[in-house]
């Protein structure tokens, strides 16, 4: 009955905290009296505080132990360590063959929908302050309660993480959410991004506290509605955190048929202990889609990317705290990276710097040259034998670092195809190989193609040095490929 009765409480919660600010903040608030709305917002915050302590009563129960699984590979075979060149070249387009090949899985690709957040109200002031959170290159204030830096865990057992949580709701440190949420706006930051800005307040607020850290950073996400627990491993604090999407190479628990990955630099072996049940209200998964790029700092990279196809020289600088954020995001499915929005300026470079390459030519003949700008102007390798892992890039990294292979090559295609030419576009997805096919509106374009959805898509494949429209390598005309629309 105690297990259905705090159901029934936790529900309750957050039916409240996920109701806008109050019902009497509607068209008909205006013939409400003052008195009434306000003893109306006193009850509702009693009866939330009711919750919360509830909640910081079933915090002090013993924790459960839960299996740690050391995350999962990428679901990729071993990649060609010299760049491949195409095994049958045909310059003349009236020989190739012209091939229907098959596709498995079609994957059709919905932005994320974005969600405002409903701020926990209050009607208590407490104290202020404002701390300088330097990240990515910009330097914020948050304003945030100063007596949070005061309180201390003694340890980390359940009695203790119960009591500083108590702490921190007598703290109002939630009051500084409106600040946050201000800032994501004004940076433009997608779930990620929030959750790593309050990562870096709380250590900011609570420097070499990184047990302490852990707990302010799950408390401010579970006030943001996001679904985080505190988690225990030996004598660490650590977070768990529900994404919306795969994430490998990344330690996890399941709880409730959901994934909580373990993020941070933390031994991640060991046992590890959690709470079994979260309040109801704090059920958002962080999503890693990157709809819109985040307005960090505007430090360009010290080192540029050039280039020179004939006689047009191509030279790229990146946004340096951009690619800082890239480096620490979460290795994913690849539909986040090839959906990912670029950044603007960097958008606009390209079209300055690429536009001329194909300006005057025909559909074929400018796909041809983007292939063999792809193809000649990257240095290839491995990721293994780059960075010692998988790793996926977002566009503009691609600019960045020393070389790139064949997701990274794919994606940076279809993209620059999109932009430059607005054809619709398509990732073929192999065990261990990545290329497009293009969906050239009119051509008659002879090659290797799919037929989607009632459209002609001819392969194009920017790894593969010398291929051309529809060319294919023979290693994969009777492979099928799980096609990834964007």
């Amino acid at each position: 009955m105690k297990k259905k009765l705090h159901g029934i409480l936790f529900v309750c919660v957050g039916l409240i905290l996920n109701a806008p600010f109050s019902i009497l903040n509607s068209a008909h608030a205006q013939v409400v009296p003052d008195s009434y709305r306000q003893q109306k917002q006193m009850e509702m915050s009693r009866f939330a505080d009711s919750i919360h302590d509830e909640f910081v009563r079933y915090l002090e129960h013993l924790w459960t132990e839960y299996q740690l699984f050391q995350g999962e590979l990428f679901p990729v075979d071993s990649k060609p360590v010299i760049q491949p060149q195409l095994d049958t070249l045909i310059n003349d387009d009236t020989l190739k063959i012209d091939q229907l090949i098959q596709y498995g899985d079609l994957n059709t690709l919905q932005e994320a929908e974005s969600q405002d957040f409903t701020l926990p109200a209050t009607s208590v002031a407490t104290p202020l302050q404002n701390y300088s959170v330097t990240f990515y290159g910009r330097m914020l204030n948050i304003a945030f309660p100063d007596k949070v830096a005061d309180i201390k865990l003694s340890n980390i057992r359940e009695r203790q993480v119960a009591h500083y949580w108590k702490k921190l709701l007598e703290c109002h440190a939630d009051q500084c959410v409106a600040s946050l949420d201000q800032q994501r706006r004004n940076l433009y930051l997608n779930d990620w991004g929030f959750f790593d800005l309050i990562r870096h307040l709380a250590t900011t607020v609570l420097p070499d506290r990184p047990n302490e850290q852990a707990v302010l950073s799950v408390f401010l996400l579970d006030a943001l509605h996001y679904n985080a627990r505190v988690g225990r491993m030996g004598d660490h604090l650590v977070m768990l955190v529900h994404t919306a999407n795969h994430v490998y190479e990344t330690p996890y628990v399941e709880i409730d048929n959901l994934r909580y990955y373990l993020f941070g630099n933390l031994p991640h072996k060991g046992r590890i202990y959690t709470y079994d049940r979260q309040m109801a209200h704090a059920d958002r998964p962080v999503d890693l889609h990157l709809s819109y790029s985040p307005r960090l700092g505007g430090a360009l990279s010290a080192t540029a990317y050039k280039t020179t196809l004939g006689s047009h020289t191509v030279e790229f600088h990146v946004n340096q705290p951009l690619m800082d954020f890239y480096a620490g995001y979460p290795p994913t499915e690849l539909a986040i990276y090839a959906t990912a929005a670029m950044e603007e300026a960097f958008a606009a470079a390209i079209e300055r710097q690429l536009r001329p390459l194909v300006k005057g030519q025909n559909e074929a003949t400018a796909l041809n040259t983007l292939l063999l700008f792809m193809q000649q102007g990257f240095a290839y390798q491995t990721d293994s034998r780059q960075f010692g892992r998988e790793k996926n890039f977002f566009c503009e990294e691609n600019f960045y670092y020393p070389a790139n292979d064949c997701e990274d090559r794919a994606i940076l295609f279809a993209r620059i195809v999109k932009n430059l030419l607005g054809y619709e576009v398509v990732l073929l997805e192999y065990d261990d190989h990545v290329a497009t096919a293009v969906n050239i509106p009119g051509s008659k374009a002879k090659g290797h193609h799919l037929d989607i959805q009632g459209k002609r898509f001819t392969v194009c494949d920017p790894t593969y040095i010398g291929a051309s429209v529809g060319d294919l390598s023979r290693k994969y005309r009777h492979k099928k490929a799980n096609v990834i629309a964007l």
